[in-house]
């Protein structure tokens, strides 16, 4: 019966003029259309980066908009161990294989801490972003788990 006023947003690439590309969350007008926002008279473009920056960015400055497609996190990014050929946890961590215990933890914990979902609670994120987070954190607990048992 009744609209929701919430904003939507939509996951974009954009090429800026000076060659630089960006994966951001732009806010759409209410027609919920990126052609709209795009062609609409608003001088400016309401961003919001992947860590949570909000800006605003001239659309004068925009050589591309294409629509972004996120790794879904139905993917399979909780596979466990059983699953080993398509999963590397040293990779997901980022550290080399002959890594001791407390480089293994130092590397958890810092993309434990940049992937939190609390980090992200507040912030008017596109789902695809909130899912992806979520799914980033449950492999990089799998990996640690891995590798912190072997």
């Amino acid at each position: 019966m009744f609209e929701s006023n919430t904003p939507t947003r939509s996951l974009v690439n954009l090429t800026l003029a000076d060659n630089k590309s960006m994966m951001v969350s732009v806010k759409l007008p209410m027609s919920g259309k990126l052609t709209d926002l795009l062609n609409n008279q608003d001088r400016f473009l309401d961003v919001l980066s992947g860590d949570g920056e909000q800006f605003y960015l001239a659309k004068d400055h925009v050589k591309k908009v294409s629509a972004a497609n996120p790794p879904k996190a139905g993917l399979n990014l909780n596979r466990r161990s059983s699953d080993r050929a398509g999963f590397n946890p040293h990779a997901v961590l980022g550290v080399e294989k002959n890594s001791d215990a407390a480089a293994l933890r130092q590397a958890y914990l810092a993309l434990v801490k940049a992937y939190h979902p609390d980090r992200y609670a507040n912030l008017d994120l596109p789902t695809e972003m909130k899912a992806y987070a979520e799914a980033m954190l449950a492999r990089i607990n799998v990996a640690y788990a891995q590798l912190s048992d072997g």
